[in-house]
């Protein structure tokens, strides 16, 4: 089935790609296994980039002793390639020894490659003799030409100059000046396969001499660099004569034994027959020993009874360590001129299923990964990744019955997974996060186990261990421990105290890696502080003062020593405690502040702060007010003892004191003070109306006579001055004059800013005139205050014409004050309105009449004023007040009047 499998396999890829030959490569034998051989990318060239590789078959003997990289297409040894024993199993030719190698590069389309590798023979073999030291007897009346067989060299290399067939060699003297040695014997080659002939050159004579000691030099090589050799001491004896020499019955004998024969067991009995008598006849056997790989015949495991040539087994056989045996036995007999014979004796051995896999693990040859091949430790980094394949495990069976072993992982397979390449090739992958700081070793158990033949029969398993230790890398970051207290330190310390030390710790493994050093950074002063940068102890690098600064910043910086250096920052602080060591301070001596007069109660004048540089109950500051009977601002002033603030204690009059001044004093907890002047400039407010001291209700009246004004050149004529005063400050108490009412005609005109009253001289008509004149403040909001003055002009007046009804009388009233923007009810508008009609009415027929009387008196005026009596005055003016400030905008008018009689003079 699997013949038919293999034909249409191979049908199918010879259909659908060519067979390709590459150039062959040569490969010396015993080569390091893992080494790489060949990479067939690069001899290879297909016009697709991603060729994956296998070897066409995973039973191929060939192919046994390579592995091959599916992606890469690299050959590496898989493992130990022996020329020789390639030659003796039949592998390759001994002359040419070439493993061909099929390999199945596939895409989408499949090729086939052949490459043949050529096994390059070394000479690593020394020509041997399977005895040390060998005898010839020879009779004295031997033939000249006689030809004596002793054990020839074997050289298990191969190849030119390195077989039997190429080794040369030379007869030495082991005695000086021997020059009879030469002469006597001669190296012949019997062509034979391990038997050379010592030809007699000329007779021998035993009573001159009866024995020849020699040496037998063999040289593998022409080439003295490489030249290997062997020694064979050879003695020649010589005897008397004996005439027959012993003959075996078969010269060779072949036999089969398997491997688990036990000691003691007969296997062969040999026999030669000499004709002689006597002792002549008595034959010995002993082994001489001719195999390639046992040079010594110690260690050949059967004996033979001399007497008998029976042999036995004396040593327990094993398959695996020698599967054939090929020796000789010499038959001589008891005469006193024996000669030698040989047979050759051919045993191979059955190999049983005795011996236990074995587990080889196919390293790389890779710089990075250290190998401990001794004590089967593996180094590999910490930081590769998942399914990373570190290596190939390789698993044999030296029991020629057993083709399957299988492989398995007995420990940390959550980390580990094996991966079967080939039928006897495996590869460990990284299925597992690996840590050096939570675990650097693994010990991982392989198991190889064969199947049981017979099938009934028990099967074999080894276990062999494999050490993975991690290479730390620096992939830990230095780790800092907070600090359980914060730093601090109290003030006017001495220079070089320690503050404090910071711990800190990496979990790398390595020295390097976990080495930290400690530097100090600061965004306002590096210097303050010195740090130890190999135990992380801070000291003070100066006198710190808690009034200057009170708090360093720094940050701490942990480096590693790994390559690349990898670092922690700590943000901390340094605290300067305080000690009593300053008194209070105000920012400045003296304070000056303002404030409006009859603000209310506990109002809020300014602050006064003093501070003290020290902290805590040390920098706490009362302050007290400092007075002397000078003043009395306990009365009017306080202050908070706890923030210094200043508030009024009672009402301010800027009337009765403008400026307060007096000392605050601040004191800490010891009594260390400070002193300030404080100076409080009372503001003036508009709260005073304008006073008006003439004209007043009893004095409003000025007369102007006819002779003034015709003695009066100029337009206008001085008649009086308003006379008004305001207690207030500044532009409160500057006033301004006006004309509110009675000059319709305008014949009377006022100064704004003096008061005084100017009159037209030349049209001015005789009479009664009424002024009501308004004086206001320049304060905001504005206040004024209102009088009337009453002008006579001329003689001869009505008193009739300045009656005023009752009405009037009660719309105005002395010394009251009302505001400018007051506003009048329904009522009082409607008597203002009656008022000015009646004024306006009087007004008029007074004109008419002073004019009908000015043409007709005119020449009597001077007299007429004589005439005129003080009863003729009018006695009262209606003087109102308005007050800007009140709020409520309500308007309280009391006007009041008296109605004076007075004579009519004619």
């Amino acid at each position: 089935m699997l013949l038919i499998l293999y034909i249409f396999i191979f049908n199918f890829i010879i259909i659908q790609g060519a067979i390709l030959r590459l150039p062959s490569i040569t490969v010396k034998e015993q080569s390091s296994i893992g080494s790489s051989v060949s990479d067939i990318s690069r001899i290879y060239s297909n016009r697709s980039q991603k060729l994956r590789y296998t070897f066409l078959s995973e039973t191929s003997l060939h192919n046994s002793y390579f592995i091959i990289d599916s992606l890469t297409g690299k050959i590496s040894i898989k493992r130990m390639i022996d020329r020789e024993e390639l030659c003796r199993t039949n592998t390759c030719n001994c002359e040419r020894c070439i493993l061909n190698l099929e390999i199945v590069a596939s895409t989408d389309t499949v090729d086939i490659l052949s490459l043949e590798v050529l096994i390059e023979n070394i000479n690593d073999h020394d020509p041997t003799f399977p005895v040390s030291t060998f005898t010839i007897r020879i009779s004295e009346n031997t033939d000249i030409g006689y030809m004596a067989s002793f054990p020839s060299a074997i050289d298990l290399d191969y190849g030119q100059g390195q077989s039997s067939n190429y080794l040369e060699y030379k007869l030495v003297s082991i005695e000086m000046n021997d020059k009879d040695l030469n002469e006597t014997f001669q190296i012949i080659d019997l062509h034979t396969e391990n038997q050379l002939g010592l030809k007699l050159l000329k007779k021998l004579d035993r009573e001159i001499r009866n024995l020849y000691r020699m040496k037998i030099i063999v040289y593998d090589s022409s080439d003295e660099y490489q030249q290997r050799t062997g020694i064979l001491l050879l003695n020649v004896q010589v005897l008397d004569s004996n005439d027959n020499i012993p003959k075996f019955e078969h010269d060779q004998y072949h036999i089969k034994l398997r491997e688990n024969t036990q000691i003691g067991t007969e296997i062969l009995r040999v026999q030669a027959i000499d004709n002689d008598d006597g002792l002549n006849s008595l034959i010995n056997y002993t082994i001489v020993v001719n195999n390639r790989s046992t040079t010594r015949q110690q260690l050949l495991p059967f004996s033979i009874n001399i007497s008998t040539g029976i042999i036995y087994v004396e040593k327990l056989l094993d398959y695996e360590i020698e599967t054939n045996y090929r020796f000789s036995i010499r038959a001589q007999d008891n005469g006193p001129e024996s000669v030698s014979v040989y047979c050759q004796i051919k045993i191979d051995i059955l190999d049983i299923n005795d011996v236990a896999p074995e587990i080889d693990f196919i390293l790389p040859d890779n710089d990075e990964w250290k190998i401990d091949i001794k004590n089967n430790i593996f180094y590999i980094n910490e930081e590769l990744k998942l399914y990373t394949r570190l290596f190939h495990i390789s698993v044999s069976d030296k029991d020629s019955v057993n083709d399957k072993v299988q492989l398995n992982l007995l420990s940390y397979t959550n980390l580990f997974q094996l991966i079967e390449q080939y039928t006897d090739l495996y590869s460990l992958q990284i299925i597992g996060r690996l840590d050096a700081e939570k675990q650097n070793e693994y010990k991982l158990i392989f198991e190889a186990k064969d199947q049981p033949y017979p099938a009934n029969g028990p099967s074999m398993s080894t276990q062999k261990y494999l050490k993975i230790i991690l290479l730390d890398i620096n992939d830990n970051y230095p780790i800092i421990e907070k600090l359980q207290n914060p730093l601090s330190v109290i003030e006017n310390n001495p220079i070089g105290i320690k503050l404090g030390q910071f711990q800190s710790y990496d979990l790398d493994l390595s020295i390097n890696n976990s080495l930290l050093t400690y530097t100090l950074i600061s965004s306002n002063d590096s210097q303050c502080c010195l740090l130890d940068s190999t135990n992380g102890i801070l000291y003070a690098n100066r006198t710190y003062d808690y009034e200057k600064q009170t708090i360093y910043y720094l940050t701490l910086r942990v480096n590693d020593n790994g390559e690349p250096s990898l670092h922690s920052l700590m943000d901390f602080q340094l605290y300067i405690n305080n000690s009593n060591d300053n008194s209070p301070i105000f920012k400045q001596k003296n304070f000056t502040f303002q404030i409006f007069e009859d603000v209310p109660i506990h109002t809020y004048i300014g602050q006064l702060n003093a501070t003290d540089l020290d902290s805590g109950i040390y920098g706490i500051v009362r302050y007290e007010l400092l007075y002397t009977q000078l003043y009395n601002e306990p009365e009017y002033i306080e202050i908070s003892t706890i923030t210094g603030e200043l508030r009024t204690k009672a009402l301010l009059d800027y009337e009765t004191y403008p400026v307060h001044k007096f000392h605050v004093i601040a004191k800490d907890s010891d009594g260390h003070s400070d002193k300030a002047l404080v100076i409080i400039h009372v503001l003036d407010i508009n709260d005073n109306a304008p006073q008006i001291d003439f004209p007043t209700s009893v004095n409003n009246l000025v007369y102007i006579s006819s002779s003034m004004l015709n003695q009066n050149y100029s337009e206008t004529i001085l008649i009086t001055r308003i006379i008004a005063i305001d207690h207030d400050y500044g532009q409160n108490g500057n006033l301004s004059y006006k004309i509110d009412d009675g000059n319709m005609f305008n014949y009377f005109r006022i100064h704004e800013i003096n008061g005084t009253i100017l009159a037209q001289s030349d049209n001015l008509p005789f009479g009664y005139h009424r002024l009501r004149i308004r004086v206001t403040d320049h304060g905001w909001p504005s206040l004024s205050t209102l009088t009337y003055l009453n002008i006579k002009v001329g003689e001869h007046i009505n008193k009739k014409h300045f009656q005023l009804v009752k009405a009037e009388q009660r719309l105005l009233s002395e010394n009251k004050t009302i505001k400018n923007n007051n506003n009048l009810t329904k009522e009082m508008l409607f008597v203002v309105i009656i008022s000015s009609i009646l004024t306006l009415i009087f007004s008029i027929s007074m004109g008419i009449l002073i004019t009908l009387l000015c043409k007709r008196k005119r020449f009597h005026i001077s007299k007429t004023m004589d005439l005129l009596s003080d009863d003729d005055k009018l006695l009262t003016v209606g003087t109102t007040t308005t007050n800007g400030t009140d709020t409520n905008n309500k308007t309280n008018t009391l006007v009041s009047k008296k109605i004076v009689s007075t004579h009519d003079r004619q």
